[in-house]
């Protein structure tokens, strides 16, 4: 009787191996179909058009056609696209709503098997492509945008995930290795906690003081508390701006990119007044940016940030130095690249692009005959001999072919030096006459280029040679007017920075105006659901 049952236990078990065999030879061929068949009619899974056709069809290929989700690493993917929002991302670009409702089947079929499968993979491959690189292409939205995005291959990270079972590896490897990206996201967080908090608009009036009494005060402490920049019950509920609170109000102004001189006028208010849905927004569009740039910066660069106005120099990820700036106007926006500093010019003479050729130079001839002389402009001939502009007919368009420079001296547009990083734009560093424009708090002003502040000391560091490029040899070299090419022996990087949202190294949250506009074309894009 023994040998009986045991002899029926292995048949049922060989006879329950085949039908699993079975079975997933029918999943296979499900997906092998789906696959071969896309020439003719695009995968769908449940009704759901995938988005990443191409490389779903090569991962399944070399797999023979095979499953490849197991439970565990299901729930891993399942879980982790519950809190894409986290990352400024948004659940329906990842078929969360057709993956949950395709769990609760009871009993699946194979095809239904073949198709959550299917669903999941697209899941993953859509979701690590957007975290290794951006959702948004950043030259659909900005033309100026030219950056190297991150590197990453989606594919062999779903290869290497379903040959180890370690979903929770790929995962940790996907999260932008960048501490300013963990601390925005905790920024996310933070003011996700404030999105249903009733925000209503302080009203404006008159600039409020120190030691001036206003009902507004009152609201505003609470606004200050909220946000983090006053703590909760330091201050009495009273209607006086006193010492602690404009301490606060400087705080708030300081991380906003406004005058911290502890006053409530117009512009404090209007950013007290922003609600956290709006910072949300614009704290997710910054996340996207960081997912398009690489993680490592170098360890010695130069870090232009556009919209604060300020020129750092890192090394070993430490500021050492800080330059004031002046960057490109709205008309004439600052590039975003990055690029390598590889000279500097003293005394350089400034040859006029074509941009401002256009723009300024033929149309401010045509209007003041006067215009060359009082610019100090020259037009050269191809010896570089001056040219006698009374001769030129200026209503003809040839006069655009012509070369037109200003000598190098002390009205010279570039100042006494300009640092030269080659790219596309032909932007650079310089110095400026119009020096006054530094003490302005927003200096959006030039045609493109990067005016620096202090820039002698700025080429002293940079050339870091105490013996032959001291400051009173870089003086010498100035005064004599001479115009002096220098290459340095150390090239940093340089790297244009765009954001509007970000943590300083000090841990502060920082907030700066959209000045070139920019953000709101990143947001539409980044809410943008793919139709099925």
């Amino acid at each position: 009787m023994k040998k009986y049952l045991a002899t029926l236990f292995v048949g049922v078990c060989s006879l329950f191996g085949t039908f699993q065999s079975f079975a997933s030879s029918n999943e296979s061929e499900f997906i092998r179909l789906k696959i071969e068949n896309r020439d003719y009619t695009a995968i769908h899974s449940f009704g759901i058009k995938l988005r990443t056709q191409e490389t779903t069809a090569k991962f399944y290929r070399a797999r023979g056609f095979s499953l490849a989700w197991t439970k565990p690493s299901r729930d891993i993917l399942i879980n982790t696209l519950k809190a894409c929002t986290s990352e400024g991302l948004s659940e329906e670009d990842y078929h969360l709503r057709g993956l949950e409702k395709a769990l609760t089947i009871n009993s699946p079929s194979s095809d239904q098997k073949a198709d959550l499968d299917l669903l999941l993979t697209d899941a993953f491959l859509i979701y690590s492509s957007h975290m290794l690189s951006g959702k948004v292409n950043p030259v659909t939205v900005d033309a100026e945008w030219k950056v190297n995005r991150r590197e990453g291959n989606p594919l062999e990270l779903i290869q290497k995930g379903t040959e180890t079972g370690d979903f929770m590896s790929i995962f940790r490897l996907l999260n932008a290795e960048h501490p300013e990206y963990e601390q925005l996201k905790k920024a996310l967080s933070n003011y996700s906690k404030l999105r249903d908090v009733e925000w209503q608009e302080i009203q404006g009036g008159p600039t409020i003081k120190m030691n001036m009494k206003d009902e507004r005060l009152n609201s505003i402490r609470k606004r200050l508390e909220l946000l983090g920049d006053l703590s909760s019950g330091k201050t009495q509920q009273t209607e006086l701006l006193d010492s602690s609170l404009a301490n606060a109000v400087k705080s708030f102004q300081l991380r906003h990119g406004l005058d911290p001189d502890g006053n409530i006028g117009a512009q404090t208010l209007a950013n007290l007044n922003v609600s956290p849905k709006i910072r949300i927004e614009q704290i997710r569009v910054n996340l996207e940016r960081l997912r398009w740039l690489p993680r490592d910066y170098g360890d010695y660069y130069l870090m232009v940030r556009i919209t604060k106005f300020e020129l750092e120099i890192v090394r070993n990820n430490k500021i050492i130095r800080r330059h004031k700036i002046i960057v490109g106007k709205p008309a004439r926006k600052t590039p975003v690249f990055s690029a390598q500093v590889q000279y500097l010019v003293f005394n350089p003479t400034w040859t006029v692009p074509p941009t401002i050729l256009n723009a300024d130079v033929i149309p401010g001839i045509r209007k003041d005959p006067s215009y060359l002389e009082k610019k100090k402009l020259t037009v050269p001939d191809k010896s570089g001999k001056a040219l006698n502009t009374n001769d030129i007919d200026w209503s003809s368009d040839a006069v655009r072919g012509y070369t037109y420079r200003q000598s190098a001296g002390s009205e010279n547009a570039l100042g006494a030096v300009k640092f030269i990083f080659p790219n596309d734009y032909h932007i650079y560093l310089h110095d400026t006459p119009a020096k006054e424009l530094f003490a302005q708090n927003e200096r959006a002003f030039s045609s493109g280029c990067i005016r620096v502040e202090s820039p002698i000391a700025l080429a002293e560091f940079l050339l870091n040679d105490p013996v032959n490029w001291n400051a009173a040899k870089i003086n010498s070299v100035v005064q004599g007017n001479t115009t002096q090419t220098v290459n340095l022996k150390e090239k940093p990087q340089v790297h244009m920075r765009y954001s509007t949202a970000w943590v300083d190294a000090e841990g502060t949250l920082q907030f700066r105006k959209d000045i070139y506009k920019r953000d709101g074309k990143v947001l539409l894009e980044l809410d943008r659901i793919v139709a099925p």
